[in-house]
């Protein structure tokens, strides 16, 4: 039997989880800086720079499965 989709997001995660934080759509940024959506091997990454506590957007393409983490790349 094949893994729920939920399961498989929760594997892949988890395989980012030692690199910091990961965040979800509508949740707030802890703090000013970039985030980045990493939205597979045949698209190009999307760049975010929230101000603290504005909420992070859903990207295009991916929708509710959207998943922020930071990155010390400048915009």
């Amino acid at each position: 039997m094949s893994p729920s989709t939920e399961d498989t997001f929760s594997r892949v995660l988890n395989l980012y989880r030692p690199y910091g934080p990961i965040y979800k759509p509508g949740e707030k940024a802890p703090f000013s800086g970039t985030y980045i959506c990493d939205r597979g091997t045949m698209l190009p990454p999307v760049r975010v720079q929230p101000t603290k506590g504005d909420p992070f957007p859903e990207t295009e393409g991916v929708g509710v499965h959207t998943r922020w983490h930071e990155t010390n790349i400048q915009g």
